[in-house]
Parts: structure tokens; sequence; C-alpha cells
């Protein structure tokens, strides 16, 4: 995705997260429960059976990236987050659904999913 579609989708997640909508953005999902959260989810490339904590933190940590670089590529996306909480999780896809593995919320890591 080039930087004019990036702008383009986010000027629309704008539109849209506010009225319980999620947009997909690139890797990202983006969400909001209410006015003040906004979940930013993204999925493993990994099988579950592969997976470990140490996969799963660096994973988390590159939705987490990607979302920063989002957030710097757009002053109206700084804009609209300011002052919200950022939840970060990770998912497993198996395509009828996901799984969760992993989130981050006010720093804190929550493991939704065993591993090793």
């Amino acid at each position: 995705m080039n930087k004019e579609e990036l702008l383009s989708r986010i000027k629309a997640a704008i539109v849209l997260l506010p009225d319980g909508h999620t947009l997909k953005i690139g890797d990202l999902s983006l969400s909001c429960s209410d006015k003040n959260h906004l979940a930013v989810k993204g999925w493993t490339i990994h099988n579950l059976d592969s997976m470990n904590k140490q996969i799963a933190l660096s994973e988390l940590q590159e939705i987490k990236s990607l979302f920063i670089n989002m957030v710097d590529a757009s002053s109206n996306l700084k804009d609209f987050i300011n002052g919200m909480q950022i939840e970060f999780y990770l998912g497993y896809d198996y395509q009828l659904g996901s799984v969760g593995i992993c989130s981050e919320i006010n720093g804190e890591i929550k493991w939704e999913t065993l591993l090793r």
C-alpha cells in the first residue's frame, strides 16, 4: 500500500470507527468499543503449533510498530487517537474465525492462549 492509499484508508477509518465499524488498514484491523478505546489487531504468520511466547511478543511488537508508523504518517490519526487508550491484540486467523493469542493494554501483557 502506498502512502496515498494509506492516508485515504486512515481518513475513512476516522469517519467509520466512532460508529462501531472495524476497518482493515494494511496488515492491521482497527476498531473502537467506545470513544475512549481503540483496538489495533494483527495476526500471526505462524501456526499455533510452532508459536511460543517469544515469537508472540515479537509479533505483538511488530503490530505496535506498524501502528506507530501509521500515526507518524497521518496527523489526522494522531489527532483522532489523542486521549484514547490504545489496545494491541495478536491473533491466529484460521479462515473461519480467529483465536486470540495475547494482548497488550496499558503496557500489561495478557495471554489468551497457552504457549511454551
